[in-house]
């Protein structure tokens, strides 16, 4: 994640607010990669991808006089938080976060739902980026809840509140998401053999 200091964030901050062009082309420059990799977590087609950056940098860019470090954290982690909820709100405009499947309508058993994989294992030889394809082919609700909890580290019901799904249901998609992917590295590593 891009790291920007302390002195140069507050010089940025103040910049931006006062319009100048410079200083948001240099944040854009210093985050634009990481911020569209975290948007490609979440979004898969690329022209998404794009709009929901532009949408992100401009809601930063216009409200930046109301970012408060000491309440938001850093600079570039309000952005982030930005490009996901961004992220999230381009999926429901699609309809694509209708995808979840209740705990009523699973047939996995609570065992099946709790044992865990050993996707720790399977993560730890493949290449970050082969990675990332990967978790881009979960199916959007398992792709969605997985990035939320396993990479933004939010917990069920913040998540169960953020997607309108029960807490349950975050966590079985979770679980489920855990498994396609653990089997999808597998394959994965079988192809290379």
């Amino acid at each position: 994640m891009s790291n920007i200091a302390g002195a140069d964030e507050k010089r940025l901050i103040r910049d931006i607010i006062k319009g100048k062009r410079d200083a948001m082309q240099e944040l854009y420059s210093l985050t634009v990669r990481n911020m569209t990799a975290v948007c490609s977590r979440y979004v898969v087609d690329q022209d998404d991808v794009n709009d929901v950056l532009q949408e992100s940098y401009l809601k930063v860019f216009s409200g930046m006089a109301s970012f408060t470090a000491h309440e938001d954290g850093s600079l570039v982690a309000w952005l982030r938080r930005i490009v996901v909820n961004e992220s999230l709100m381009l999926l429901r405009r699609k309809k694509k976060l209708n995808q979840f499947v209740s705990l009523d309508e699973m047939e996995e058993t609570q065992e099946e739902l709790t044992a865990q994989e050993p996707i720790a294992h399977y993560v730890s030889t493949i290449d970050i980026g082969d990675l990332m394809k990967l978790i881009q082919q979960l199916p959007d609700g398992y792709r969605t809840v997985f990035n939320l909890y396993a990479i933004e580290k939010l917990p069920h019901s913040k998540i169960a509140a953020m997607l309108g799904i029960s807490e349950g249901t975050s966590a079985s998609q979770y679980h489920r998401a855990r498994k396609l992917l653990a089997q999808l590295i597998l394959d994965h590593q079988n192809k290379k053999l």
